[in-house]
């Protein structure tokens, strides 16, 4: 295959069909990528790439990224993967416009209903995205046709993902000022894919041979002020923030930023746990 005969970008309709689910979900990631890019992606870039280090990359020629969001993980794509042509797919626009980078094909397309020819791919990987699909396993399956025979698939999610001590404070806070999400996210299905059991089951169903299913730590260390930034540019409490009046919404903030201040170091601190997978077509 060469580089013409992927897919050019994708109109929303034509890409996605109708899954309201996930037109919202998008629409969400799509008014705070800015903040996704610069906050949040750094965090989980780390244990992504471990996962990446593990998969089959001698000899991949194409390489799928499902679910690439703002793209921070398509250098390390290409640095394994130098001579592979490389395409990222994403539901939300505004997630994609950040993720632009030389020698990479994007387009806009559902992981469920990929827009792509059986067996093109040698190598797919998708990093947290699976918890947020209607049907898992039906979404693997897919995976698994755009997969050429004995291709691998690399996957990490979430075994554990809680918040610090200072995001249950500021939750708990936005929640007494009357804030309310307008536009609250499908309920994630981390249930179904917590434990490296699970993840290896819904492999198995959607007819992949699970290779290696693993824990990784992941950790991170916040301080007041790029915690500040997180919780007031991406995600829900964006939202709910959004939806104070000004003067309100600025008085919230001048309180959060004093309270911000009087947390310690551990108050600050993110430990998660990932389970990551890498299995083969």
């Amino acid at each position: 295959m060469n580089p013409g005969s992927f897919p050019e970008p994708l109109t929303a309709d034509a890409a996605t069909g109708d899954l309201p689910e996930m037109a919202r979900l998008a629409a969400n990631y799509s008014t705070s990528a800015d903040g996704y890019a610069e906050f949040w992606s750094p965090v989980i870039r780390p244990v992504a790439r471990r996962m990446l280090e593990t998969l089959p990359w001698d000899g991949a020629r194409r390489v799928l990224d499902v679910g690439t969001g703002t793209g921070a993980l398509l250098p390390d794509i290409q640095a394994f993967a130098p001579t592979a042509h490389v395409v990222g797919i994403d539901r939300s626009a505004g997630m994609l416009a950040l993720a632009a980078r030389d020698g990479v094909r994007l387009a806009l397309m559902d992981a469920p209903r990929l827009g792509l020819r059986p067996g093109a791919f040698d190598v797919a990987v998708m990093t947290f995205v699976l918890f947020h699909l209607p049907d898992p396993a039906a979404a693997l399956a897919e995976l698994r046709r755009v997969l050429r025979p004995d291709g691998g698939v690399g996957v990490a999610t979430w075994a554990e993902d809680p918040l610090p001590a200072a995001g249950t404070m500021w939750d708990a806070t936005l929640d007494e000022w009357g804030a309310w999400d307008p536009s609250p996210p499908p309920a994630r299905r981390d249930n179904l894919m917590d434990t490296p059991e699970k993840l290896a089951a819904l492999l198995v169903i959607a007819g992949l041979r699970p290779r290696r299913v693993w824990i990784e730590p992941v950790e991170h260390q916040w301080d007041a002020a790029r915690y500040f930034g997180l919780r007031t540019r991406f995600g829900t409490s964006k939202r709910k923030l959004e939806s104070l009046d000004a003067p309100k919404r600025e008085a919230f903030l001048d309180r959060m930023r004093e309270r911000l201040r009087e947390l310690a170091p551990p108050d600050f601190l993110y430990r998660a746990a990932a389970v990551c997978a890498v299995a083969a077509r």
